[in-house]
């Protein structure tokens, strides 16, 4: 009996299902159409991408509301953000192919261009990440599920040229670098609803699979105070906090709508919430959520 009775407990932890949470909607405008890249300066205001009829970079604060910030990278509207320790924006410019730096006052420099490692099948620069000793590292698509050529990942040394960093995995995404900065996470999609996150130990070295997740089509990612890495699902609405160690998923976040994108932490006092970006399926409605979390982020 107490065999039988040790079974099914087991039985009841393994079917446990995380816990969940619906996101709370900030914002929402028929002009972003598809919003990603969701970044926070140092100040707590939150900054995202618009790829509707309005393409550029949004702000937000509650304070102030929702404003247009720059408009810049505006062939398709740039993809994803990311802020260094002095409040310079870095931006992947999808069609114009270039990464871009906007320092403070909005003066805008091209970084990077010229880079495509397979020309003819890209889809441009989606995710990045800047590393605190200045490197960058970003992705580069080439199609979004298992069908498509393999995707890119670039790294950029500070004041280098860009680079191949791997070009071992297919629907190269979201793009994090652990509290350490000693590894490298990239999730990206083997399939339409089948999504893997892999890691490498830099400088250098061989992906390693971390977490398959099902049913999701990885986007954006960030990581928290334990390591642990939230990963949004395109077409599902559903973030999932990942523990690397397990690939388990430890607790999950909802939105209302489906074409969930992107998540960053807050900063500034607000590191127990965490901000997505998603939209409708049609793209053309885009739309800012925020979820308050027990393990905030890391800056």
């Amino acid at each position: 009996m107490r065999i039988l009775a040790a079974f099914l407990l087991l039985a009841l932890v393994s079917c446990q299902q995380p816990n969940q949470q619906s996101a709370e909607l900030l914002g929402a405008n028929a002009t972003w159409g598809n919003t990603e890249g969701p970044a926070i300066d140092s100040k707590g205001n939150l900054y995202f991408t618009s790829r509707g009829s309005y393409k550029g970079v949004v702000s937000w604060n509650e304070k102030d509301g929702v404003k247009e910030y720059l408009a810049v990278a505006t062939k398709e509207g740039p993809g994803g953000l990311y802020f260094d320790a002095s409040d310079n924006m870095y931006v992947t410019a999808t069609g114009e192919q270039q990464i871009l730096k906007v320092t403070p006052d909005k003066k805008v420099s091209v970084l990077a261009e010229n880079f495509d490692a397979m020309p003819g099948k890209s889809k441009g620069p989606n995710d990045l990440v800047v590393a605190k000793d200045g490197t960058i590292y970003f992705t580069e698509p080439n199609g979004y599920d298992g069908s498509a050529p393999k995707g890119t990942v670039y790294r950029i040394p500070k004041d280098g040229k860009p680079e191949v960093f791997s070009q071992e995995i297919t629907g190269t995404n979201g793009i994090i670098l652990s509290a350490d900065q000693q590894t490298l996470y990239v999730a990206h999609n083997v399939a339409k609803d089948t999504s893997n996150i892999v890691k490498w130990k830099l400088p250098s070295g061989k992906a390693e699979l971390v977490a398959k997740v099902e049913p999701c089509q990885a986007d954006g990612m960030d990581v928290d105070q334990n390591g642990h890495l939230w990963l949004t699902c395109y077409s599902h609405g559903i973030a999932h906090r990942i523990d690397p160690a397990t690939g388990q998923s430890l607790e999950t976040i909802t939105t209302a709508q489906k074409a969930l994108t992107n998540c960053k932490f807050g900063r500034a006092g607000k590191q127990n919430f965490l901000y997505f970006t998603s939209s409708d399926m049609d793209r053309v409605t885009g739309y800012i959520y925020r979820a308050q979390v027990a393990t905030g982020g890391l800056r």
